[in-house]
């Protein structure tokens, strides 16, 4: 089924669709189903085994190691293929300038104020955090906290890596539509046409691109271990994205990520914990390139399927959600943080510490939405959306098509 026959009337909001563009149900579902993940996956890196967090527990836990772990393999390629989709449509719809200008603005503008207002904040959380775990006298405190705050470094990336890097891919799809005089899209149809007539061929192709990636991370990670990492999980999105723009463009592309089951489901929720491993040479390493790829494709294609099977229709639940998911997404980080720092003058089982945090994260950042949504102005700095003449736009934050790496940090 090609998604330009499942399209449904729509409003405008910061994910880039003007007033009376089509409203596709089923991927706004699972877009901010991606985001709305971000609350599990952060509070369970506070007790990983294998990952720092800004604010981490002594007491860990390996299932939710485990848990952390398998979320980060689907939920940014997921949340990534629809920002490449969302992005494709619109830009076919209004032109790569026109559609870029409102890009930068409703992205820009929350990472600017989300930088100013929130990334200090947290900042501060995990210096006090530094304190009550004694990693950082009392006596040192304020001379850490003038260090972080005026030294740029990952602190001051934090969970907005994901709008750096998708305003990064969208000036970069703006150039090659503009590149192609605007038959990007029939290009991309043709590739897709091309290596399902080739499919042999196609698959050596994969096969010999994960080999070339693999062997980069091996000799930037070499190079750089921490940063090397980052460097590897900022870029590494481009992959996702690139797809989404195929799928806006293939009706055969289209479909085939509405297919996958449970039975597929299942599959690739095997390969990605495949991919999960260390590789001992460059060979397995190319294997779990290919797999975690694969995996992470065939789980966000059972989502697709869920999502277009039973959100495919307007409804005031899901319609919160979507409307709550991007200032959700912002929010919940340092909420998660202050919660953590306040977890380490307890000692309850890393499980239920966990299940309290995501819990109480969930439902603290929802009352924020709800705080920002009352307030043009609020929604306009962490929304980029400007208020309808004659009121607030207060459900306009479909969610703007983006979330998160750094070593796996926040």
């Amino acid at each position: 089924m090609s998604m330009r026959r499942t399209m449904e009337p729509g409003k405008g909001g910061p994910d880039g669709t003007g007033s009376g563009l089509p409203r596709l149900h089923h991927w706004d579902f699972a877009r901010a189903l991606y985001l709305a993940l971000g609350i599990p996956f952060h509070a369970a890196v506070i007790y990983s085994l294998s990952h720092e967090w800004a604010v981490g527990s002594p007491d860990k836990s390996q299932a939710l190691t485990w848990l952390a772990d398998f979320l980060h393999t689907f939920r940014m390629p997921g949340f990534f293929l629809l920002a490449g989709l969302f992005s494709m449509m619109l830009i076919e719809r209004k032109g790569a300038w026109a559609w870029l200008r409102t890009r930068l603005f409703r992205l820009g503008l929350p990472l600017i104020s989300a930088t100013v207002l929130i990334l200090p904040v947290q900042i501060a959380i995990s210096g006090l955090a530094g304190v009550l775990n004694g990693a950082i006298p009392l006596s040192g405190l304020g001379e850490h906290l003038a260090g972080q705050l005026t030294r740029f470094g990952e602190p001051w990336i934090s969970h907005l890596w994901f709008l750096w890097v998708l305003i990064a891919y969208c000036i970069g799809l703006a150039v090659l539509q503009l590149l192609s005089r605007g038959t990007l899209g029939r290009r991309l149809d043709r590739l897709v046409e091309w290596v399902a007539e080739n499919r042999i061929l196609s698959l050596a192709a994969f096969a010999a691109i994960c080999e070339l990636a693999a062997r980069a991370q091996e000799i930037v990670v070499a190079a750089s271990p921490y940063y090397g990492n980052a460097v590897i999980n900022y870029n590494l999105y481009v992959v996702y994205f690139g797809l989404g723009v195929m799928v806006q463009s293939s009706g055969r592309l289209n479909a085939l990520i509405l297919r996958p089951g449970p039975v597929a489901a299942l599959a690739g929720a095997a390969l990605v914990v495949f991919s999960q491993g260390v590789w001992p040479n460059l060979f397995v390493h190319t294997l779990k390139v290919m797999a975690g790829i694969a995996g992470a494709l065939m789980i966000v294609g059972f989502i697709s399927n869920l999502a277009h099977k039973h959100c495919n229709r307007p409804d005031a639940r899901v319609r919160k959600m979507v409307d709550a998911s991007f200032t959700v997404y912002l929010f919940h980080h340092p909420v998660i943080m202050a919660l953590a720092a306040a977890f380490l003058l307890v000692d309850l089982p890393p499980v239920l510490e966990f299940a309290i945090i995501a819990t109480s994260a969930g439902l603290i950042s929802y009352a924020i939405h709800l705080a920002v949504s009352r307030s043009p102005a609020a929604m306009l700095m962490f929304n980029g959306v400007r208020a309808k003449a004659g009121r607030a736009d207060t459900g306009r934050s479909r969610a703007i098509a983006g979330e998160r790496p750094y070593p796996m940090r926040g």
